[in-house]
């Protein structure tokens, strides 16, 4: 049954659209729309060099082929500009923009409705020698679509973003509504026409993405919520099927705003003034749909285990709890897939991109899966909660 209005669902829509020494004993309901509602007036890649004290080495962003658009594997996400994340000044947006880019983090993410998302991330782009700019067409109202309409909507959105799009993904409220069908072949005729590079989807289940395929719609990327907290995208099948046809996934939440951090290991769960942000407020759902704060604090200690042993071996000297949560995702990925991480500042730079030093082991990726096992939830598949499905 279709519980929420077309109304609500706008609402939830942008969602898609965020220590013990080795106890492992190894060997070796806020979503993003409520954000963009509550925003009202608010206003060639390159190498990290880290400190010695973290690595001898410098460390890069590996790149991903989707199709004929490259993608580096850790992509800046914008939804934080469209509001709900407090007031920012443009300048220093686009200074942190610029540093996640030098830092070879080169490929960008923002939406139609993202609020000034575009327009910003296409002053970036309009400076910068060679960007990757993925953005998003989503649509809440089928009645109101036509091929002409989708048409100019993906022409003000390359303009906005600065002339080119790598990936144009593709969310549509209604599953029930069969004519996403029809619309994303459209936009295959527009992608023929060089408007974008590729098309990707977001936030759609596996149903709905296997019928976009079998009508031939040439679907590259497919964006979902995925992380140690929400493993939808792997038990629905969804993240396999992604890869038998070469669709690659984009993780988003994949340390849930924080939780999955340092900073909340042996502590109560966020409260207060921590959950200021629809993100924080967001990813606090998640992780209580994943089960009790004592299961978190589960994860938090298995993979502050697992940080440990990384270290020790000499894999990542300041490995952390949120790199082993975004690698936990890699190395589960049967996509190869990318993650896409909220911008806010440029404070998690280094870290994000000590990411790709290295590879969790085998035993490592047993142990969080052990705990993660345990999880009651989130249950079904992408974005079936959201839209009142389940």
């Amino acid at each position: 049954k279709f519980f929420f209005s077309m109304h609500t669902l706008r609402i939830l829509v942008c969602c898609c659209l965020l220590a013990v020494a080795n106890p492992l004993n190894l060997q070796s309901p806020v979503t993003r729309r409520d954000a963009v509602l509550a925003a009202g007036t608010l206003s060639t890649a390159g190498t990290l060099a880290l400190p010695a004290s973290a690595t001898s080495a410098t460390m890069t962003v590996p790149i991903v082929k989707a199709g004929t658009a490259t993608i580096s594997k850790t992509i800046q996400g914008y939804w934080q500009l469209a509001g709900g994340h407090g007031k920012y000044d443009t300048d220093a947006v686009l200074k942190t923009m610029k540093k996640h880019y030098n830092a070879g983090i080169s490929s960008f993410d923002t939406a139609d409705i993202y609020g000034p998302s575009e327009v910003i991330v296409g002053t970036a782009a309009r400076d910068l020698p060679a960007p990757k700019v993925n953005t998003k067409l989503c649509v809440f109202n089928p009645q109101d679509v036509t091929k002409a309409s989708i048409r100019q909507r993906v022409l003000k959105s390359v303009e906005r973003v600065g002339g080119k799009v790598d990936v144009l993904q593709f969310f549509w409220a209604d599953e029930g509504n069969p004519k996403f069908v029809d619309t994303s072949l459209w936009l295959a005729e527009l992608r023929d026409e060089g408007l974008f590079s590729e098309l990707g989807v977001t936030n759609f289940d596996l149903k709905s993405v296997k019928r976009m395929v079998d009508a031939g719609a040439p679907i590259r990327t497919n964006q979902v919520q995925l992380s140690a907290l929400d493993r939808r995208p792997i038990q629905s099948g969804q993240a396999s099927y992604c890869a038998e046809q070469g669709i690659k996934l984009i993780s988003f939440g994949t340390v849930g705003a924080g939780i999955l951090s340092d900073k909340y290991l042996n502590r109560g769960r966020p409260s207060g003034g921590e959950v200021d942000s629809s993100s924080m407020r967001m990813y606090s759902g998640t992780a209580s749909r994943f089960g009790s704060w004592e299961l978190v604090q589960e994860l938090l200690t298995t993979m502050d285990g697992v940080a440990k042993n990384v270290r020790d071996s000499g894999r990542c000297p300041g490995c952390n709890i949120s790199n082993v949560a975004q690698r936990f995702v890699l190395d589960t990925d049967p996509t190869d897939g990318c993650l896409l991480v909220g911008v806010r500042n440029d404070r998690h730079i280094e870290e994000n991109v000590r990411t790709h030093s290295f590879k969790l082991e085998r035993a490592e990726v047993e142990a969080i899966e052990k705990v993660v096992d345990k999880r009651r939830g989130p249950k079904g598949d992408v974005w079936e909660l959201e839209r009142g499905y389940i």
